[in-house]
């Protein structure tokens, strides 16, 4: 991900210090609890639990808190457009109240690489958002609608790009192209997410054992999976889980 974070925080805010905020950052807030109203030249909108709010830079925001607010700031520079709404809403509650938990605990303890971990945090929040959003509009291209069913069905199992392709009747290069169209994502990298996100929960909510999670997520033995989750997450499957503990 193509950006830069320079400031991740948790605060809590019984009022805004300035009510009137413009900044030369983008700033991404997701609310752990609490509620607080803000408004622009463009909308309004109440931003409450497990949503979040894009404050873009170089707009001016009016705001005010409702209800006293626990929130994480996520301050970034590069990658701007990371959101298509500046009010950022998740269907998936269950996935972003365990990221804001995570947040929470991480926020809470002291160590060496408590921002590269809340890093990864905000990237999944990311690709939780896109992943969500991108997918609404696979109404519009069934065929990679049914093909987005199939594999987040058999994602641990070894089907090749080019077998779910001839499954949807379209060449690879079609499947390829209209599949990043609707999703935002190659078919591996969609493939890869999956796999890492259900690893994830393995080795936060579960007690198996490194090859076992290995074997849930279709790799072929420990070492693969360990130098797979590496690559995507920088942290290996027991270190990750270590962190957590």
């Amino acid at each position: 991900m193509d950006l830069k974070l320079t400031v991740i925080a948790g605060v809590n805010r019984d009022k805004f210090i300035m009510k009137h905020f413009i900044g030369s950052d983008d700033i991404f807030a997701l609310v752990k609890s609490g509620s607080f109203y803000v408004e622009n030249n463009e909308n309004k909108f109440t931003v409450n639990a497990n949503e979040g709010m894009l404050f873009r830079k170089n707009i001016l925001y009016n705001r005010h808190v409702i209800k006293p607010v626990r929130m994480f700031l996520f301050r970034y520079t590069g990658e701007t457009h990371l959101f298509n709404s500046d009010h950022v809403l998740f269907k998936d509650q269950n996935r972003i109240s365990s990221t804001i938990a995570l947040l929470e605990y991480f926020d809470s303890k002291f160590h060496e690489n408590n921002f590269k971990y809340k890093r990864h945090l905000f990237e999944d929040i990311v690709l939780q958002y896109l992943a969500e959003n991108n997918e609404t509009s696979a109404a519009t291209d069934n065929l990679i609608e049914k093909s987005i069913t199939e594999i987040k069905a058999n994602f641990h199992k070894n089907k090749s790009i080019a077998e779910f392709a001839e499954e949807s009747g379209l060449s690879y290069i079609q499947f390829f192209r209209r599949f990043k169209t609707v999703t935002g994502f190659s078919p591996s990298d969609y493939i890869a997410a999956l796999r890492i996100e259900k690893a994830k929960d393995l080795l936060i909510n579960t007690t198996l054992k490194i090859n076992e999670i290995s074997s849930v997520c279709g790799f072929e033995n420990e070492y693969y999976f360990s130098n797979f989750f590496k690559k995507y997450t920088k942290l290996s499957p027991s270190a990750f889980r270590s962190s957590l503990l």
